[in-house]
């Protein structure tokens, strides 16, 4: 069987820069797809695109990987921004919103990261806190690590029923880099992990293998550790992929 061709959705360079092919530039982090390709992917970089409907796409790749980036958009679960958002980018929202129902639709297993994890949910139609720490999320752990992003800075705990326990084990620490978390699980999912503060670390599918999310970076953390995640994903592509 041919290794199985997974897009990633690109995030957007939106600053200025000299070199005129570098303004506003489509990319992702290479360390997200050397974990692909290590563990026997094929990544290709999607760059959201008006001139295309999602459904156009889904014959250019068997799986989708959603990465980190900027905030989702609050209006696209029904709030209004609140003056201690992050950074937002409307047409990657868009973009990566039809897609994923696209991809539901079609039986394309899916894997989300930080901010992937967060517009998967969205998607479905969850919610978010915008700022966990000045909205009455509860949560208590710094989420927004000061230190170095590639270190892990908090514990979380694995759900014993859930399919992240066989591979990952039943508590690990991870990288932290959101201020944003699930407020309310979209329905069909169900948590896979949590902080010690309750927050949702990471979450699967009801009654399929499609999605799979977390909300730490596995590409910046030991590969000995989270590639167990990337081959995992390999396995449920290669289970839907057409002959």
């Amino acid at each position: 069987m041919r290794k199985p061709i997974i897009a990633v959705t690109a995030d957007t360079l939106l600053t200025d820069m000299k070199a005129i092919n570098q303004q506003k530039a489509d990319y992702a982090p290479r360390p997200l797809m050397d974990a692909l390709g290590r563990n026997g992917m094929i990544p290709v970089i999607l760059p959201y695109t008006e001139y295309a409907e999602a459904e156009e796409l889904l014959p250019l790749f068997d799986g989708l990987l959603l990465p980190g980036g900027p905030n989702p958009t609050p209006r696209f679960y029904g709030e209004e921004p609140l003056w201690c958002i992050g950074p937002t980018y409307d047409k990657r929202d868009r973009f990566e919103l039809s897609l994923i129902r696209a991809c539901r639709k079609a039986g394309k297993p899916m894997l989300g990261i930080c901010r992937g994890f967060q517009i998967l949910n969205v998607a479905l139609g969850g919610t978010l806190w915008q700022d966990m720490s000045v909205q009455d999320s509860g949560a208590f752990i710094q989420h927004m690590q000061k230190a170095p992003g590639n270190i892990a800075t908090h514990r979380i705990d694995i759900t014993e029923d859930s399919a992240l326990r066989p591979l990952l084990g039943e508590s690990f620490y991870v990288n932290s880099r959101h201020k944003e978390g699930i407020k309310r699980l979209a329905e069909g999912l169900l948590p896979a992990a949590r902080a010690a503060d309750g927050i949702i670390e990471a979450f699967e599918s009801r009654d399929d293998d499609l999605i799979r999310a977390v909300q730490w970076h596995p590409e910046n953390m030991e590969p000995s550790l989270m590639d167990p995640l990337f081959r995992s994903f390999a396995d449920r592509v290669r289970r839907h992929m057409k002959p």
